[in-house]
């Protein structure tokens, strides 16, 4: 894992075995994306048939950084989810709930694409004992695998996020090319109290920089 080099950023580490909450300030959880496939044959040959191109092997700060370093003042979390690249649910399951009790009600909970999905099968499944402040879900999917196999995070409903979470959003773009912006209509639908909020040139989230994520992030915090 990257540490950032920004001024009085602070990257929480998460250790083999859950603990206890170990700083008052405020606190960010950020869940990345990845792959999944329905079968290791299936994860194979996708790697196989796989092109690299040399400019994606460098190097690239990408938004999440340029966030951790917006929120100078935060604890900033961000975990690395098992085999990112060929993802079981089981595992993520078993790795987040050792970072759950770390994690203070107040803390905002970000998941992006596969995260996003993983965060709103999670916290349906799995009682709290109360809710986040706020859960954003970026560009997730939901149940549609016509570009990409969701594996065994695919969702049957999401209707029990309504209660995880004082304030539920829901950020996908119209433009999105892996994942169909339909998808967030579905969330939407599950979830009647969440903010949908609709981009029609962000494509799948991965530009440098995120000033509209920052602002619901912080806003009112």
């Amino acid at each position: 894992m990257l540490t950032l080099k920004c001024n009085l950023v602070a990257i929480i580490y998460i250790p083999a075995t859950a603990g206890t909450i170990q700083s008052m300030k405020q606190q960010i959880c950020l869940i990345h994306g990845g792959n999944t496939y329905e079968n290791y044959d299936d994860y194979l040959n996708a790697l196989i048939a796989k092109e690299l191109a040399y400019e994606r092997l460098l190097f690239a700060p990408g938004w999440r950084n340029w966030l951790a370093g917006q929120l100078a003042d935060w604890d900033v979390i961000i975990p690395s989810m098992p085999n990112k690249q060929n993802a079981q649910y089981e595992e993520w399951k078993i790795y987040f709930s050792k970072i759950i009790p770390y994690l203070d009600p107040s803390a905002v909970l970000v998941g992006h694409s596969l995260g996003g999905i993983f965060l709103a099968k999670y916290l349906t499944e799995n009682t709290l004992t109360m809710p986040f402040s706020k859960i954003i879900l970026l560009a997730a999917p939901y149940n549609d695998e016509s570009n990409e196999s969701l594996g065994n995070f695919k969702l049957d409903s999401a209707t029990g996020l309504a209660g995880v979470a004082r304030e539920i959003h829901i950020m996908h773009s119209t433009d999105d090319p892996v994942v169909p912006y339909t998808e967030a209509a579905k969330y939407a639908a599950d979830v009647p109290n969440a903010k949908l909020h609709t981009f029609e040139d962000k494509h799948h989230f991965i530009g440098d920089t995120f000033p509209e994520l920052l602002e619901v992030v912080t806003d009112g915090l």
